[in-house]
């Protein structure tokens, strides 16, 4: 069954929407005035996904959340920021910093594959024969690739027997964001005491007004600029109606190819379609934004509210993420999750700090760091990290996650396929995973022969 599948009623989608506006609010007002979650710049929608997780029904049992329900608004959140993503931006940067960016990205991912399924094969050859090899790739999905698509891929592999595969993908996301905030700070305060910093030296950048998550002592920024008539249509409501048009351009588009894939006899497929459903909305608003572009009509899309609406999706989709995560899950696999996480992130970052000085001519450091809280959380946790030793964003280190980010995406399409491989072409088998991790190793010897060729990865050691 799918997310689109799942029925509810009204009443449990306003409560649930109450809810987690509810701890928002209150991750919000923590993050105020608690030292602890200022000094590692803990965002408000993990404080208050933890909420909702202590007062949900696994633990206090106090408000009714139910997981399913959660995963389901994970799902959808998604696509809508894909969609954000391809109708707010005309044109994209190729040059070397964003380029660059995408291949180490890329090879993060790839890099927390293998380690995932090693770990796999592990306890698969040594502990437990019947354990299932795939948990291992919802690794880089959910530290690499964030909650949405991670609870996506995982819930589509439960129809091959991975049980509460899409929660396995938020636990993986969520110990993502610690590890993002957590270690990267304490990497940031590291970097500007040994002066890798360009900009900081030897003290700490962040004002009040970060640290507690409340503007009080600089000016407020601008959200974004009016680009209707309010007495004809809100802008905003303008904004979401085309945000929700090309969703159900998505959701025709998807039930059409089911339609056609189950009349002749391919109906297998159609569950990893529907997994993919966030690609699909990116291409068909890229399309739409390209429409516009040439019709010179897309002067009626303003970035600025566009982003806005890409951050509440963002803020309670990580809030959901989190506060769907299942402790029974946790004490089931609580060992190969913690061992393939730690061996995970300390990869992670050995890739991007080896890479880093050899891709980038300049802001080593910025970039690293930035590109480190992105493969470990979201983009928004790269930023994050970056502002502290970048406060005003003077370095390109930001605008390379922005960019790299696009580029990354249709590059590394070839490794989502990869990464369900085994589980469509091979019934789930052991010897379709072996053959997929060939494949990815043989993707990363592409990659970098590639990176080397344009001449874009300098061939000297790590200094």
């Amino acid at each position: 069954m799918t997310p689109w599948d799942l029925t509810l009623n009204l009443k449990d989608v306003v409560l649930d929407f109450t809810f987690l506006s509810v701890f928002l609010v209150a991750g919000t007002i923590l993050r105020r005035y608690i030292p602890f979650f200022q000094h590692f710049l803990i965002p408000n929608n993990i404080i208050g996904g933890f909420i909702g997780l202590i007062l949900g029904s696994q633990v206090l049992k106090i408000i009714p959340l139910n997981s399913d329900r959660l995963g389901m608004y994970v799902y959808h959140l998604l696509a809508i920021t894909f969609i954000v993503l391809g109708l707010r931006q005309s044109k994209t940067s190729f040059g070397k910093g964003p380029v660059s960016k995408a291949f180490i990205e890329l090879s993060c991912y790839i890099n927390q594959a293998i380690v995932g399924l090693l770990v796999g094969f592990v306890v698969i050859y040594f502990f437990n024969p019947n354990f299932f090899a795939g948990i291992g790739f919802l690794l880089p999905l959910g530290f690499g690739m964030g909650p949405g698509i991670a609870y996506t891929m995982g819930h589509s592999w439960e129809k091959a027997g991975l049980v509460n595969g899409g929660l396995i993908g938020l636990t993986f996301a969520a110990i993502g964001f610690l590890i993002a905030y957590v270690v990267g700070i304490l990497l940031v305060n590291r970097g500007i005491r040994r002066g890798e910093t360009a900009l900081i030296k030897g003290k700490e950048s962040l004002n009040q007004d970060i640290r507690t998550g409340i503007v009080k002592e600089n000016p407020p920024d601008i959200a974004g600029f009016l680009t209707l008539s309010p007495e004809a249509i809100e802008p905003m409501a303008f904004q979401i109606g085309l945000i929700g048009s090309i969703y159900l351009l998505t959701y025709l588009l998807i039930y059409g190819i089911t339609y056609v894939l189950e009349k002749v006899g391919l109906g297998d497929f159609s569950d990893t379609l529907w997994s993919f459903h966030f690609i699909i909305a990116l291409l068909i608003s890229v399309g739409v934004r390209r429409i516009l572009d040439l019709t010179k009509k897309s002067y009626v899309i303003d970035k600025g509210l566009m982003n806005r609406v890409s951050g509440v999706c963002v803020d309670f989709l990580v809030a959901g993420s989190v506060a769907a995560i299942s402790l029974k899950v946790i004490r089931q696999y609580w060992i190969t999750i913690t061992i393939m996480s730690c061996l995970g992130g300390i990869v992670t970052y050995f890739v991007i700090r080896w890479t880093s000085r050899r891709a980038f001519d300049n802001f080593h450091f910025e970039r690293f760091i930035g590109i480190f809280g992105e493969m470990t959380g979201t983009i928004n946790s790269g930023l994050v990290l970056i502002r502290i030793t970048d406060p005003e964003f003077e370095t390109p280190a930001a605008e390379d996650l922005a960019y790299g980010g696009g580029i990354a995406l249709f590059l590394g399409l070839p490794l989502l396929i990869i990464l369900n491989l085994p589980i469509v072409f091979f019934n789930n088998s052991l010897t379709g995973y072996w053959i997929a991790l060939g494949a990815i190793i043989v993707y990363q010897l592409i990659l970098l022969i590639v990176w080397r060729l344009i001449g874009f990865l300098k061939p000297i050691k790590y200094q």
